[in-house]
């Protein structure tokens, strides 16, 4: 059940955790994953963006309503990792800021050609939305250092060890750490695997989040209890063989 997907939405009905945060499932197909909304007082900030366009437009008409200085607020993105299915949707959103890690935005660098994400895996050319004429990359803010913001609910964004996916994001919002993959395993010739030196580091990030849910994406329930999540990545932990820097999964 850790990694079930969740199932099919036909229309986008957000579902609601809180008065300030809500997500839209994922859904397959297309592969396209959990996507967080949080309302903040000044901007509404996305985890993840998607792949379906479904939700591509529910994120482009989004009523963000307007802030406390009587200007609409913003759309803001963060990016948990730079796989598609978290992704796509970069080439039909524009976001007035996108938080996202440094191998993300390396893999979004070569913005020239015309093809969507699900192409650039075999054309590594992804040409993403920017109909402003603001660069996609002058919106982009590497997340190196942890990045803490009040806005009505305190969101803080930072780097977290990933077998999954090198350079990966979280964001805790109030009391949920939205994770996106951070927790899944790597895989390798179809080999299913942590890596125990990233799997240690990884436990040590999550265990300093003061959050009560982990949001999980792709899992049959999107919020996790901490503590349930935190004892199986342990057990996972302590399964390792001596002198062995992989656990492979069974």
């Amino acid at each position: 059940m850790f990694f079930q997907m969740g199932s099919i939405i036909s229309k986008m009905n957000p579902i609601r955790i809180t008065d300030r945060i809500s997500y839209i499932p994922a859904t397959e197909p297309p592969l396209s994953a959990d996507v967080g909304i949080v309302e903040g007082d000044s901007a509404v900030y996305f985890f993840d963006v998607g792949s379906n366009e479904e939700v591509a437009e529910f994120i482009k008409n989004y009523d963000t309503g307007l802030g406390l200085d009587g200007e609409r607020k913003k759309k803001i993105a963060v990016i948990s990792h730079f796989h598609t299915d978290h992704t796509a949707n970069l080439t039909r959103i524009e976001f007035d800021k996108i938080y996202l890690g440094k191998t993300t935005l390396k893999y979004f660098s070569i913005i020239r050609g015309s093809q969507s994400l699900h192409e650039a895996h075999e054309t590594e050319t992804p040409k993403l939305a920017a109909e402003s004429g603001i660069p996609f990359e002058e919106r982009c803010e590497v997340v190196t250092d942890t990045i803490e913001i009040e806005d009505g609910i305190k969101i803080t964004i930072g780097e977290i060890p990933s077998s999954h996916s090198k350079g990966s994001v979280y964001m805790l919002a109030g009391r949920h750490a939205f994770l996106g993959d951070a927790t899944f395993y790597g895989y390798k010739r179809e080999k299913k695997f942590y890596n125990a030196q990233l799997l240690q580091q990884e436990l040590a990030v999550l265990k300093e989040l003061d959050a009560d849910f982990f949001m999980l994406s792709h899992r049959k329930h999107f919020a996790k209890q901490k503590r349930s999540v935190m004892s199986l990545l342990e057990q996972i932990y302590k399964s390792r063989k001596q002198n062995e820097s992989e656990i492979e999964i069974f």
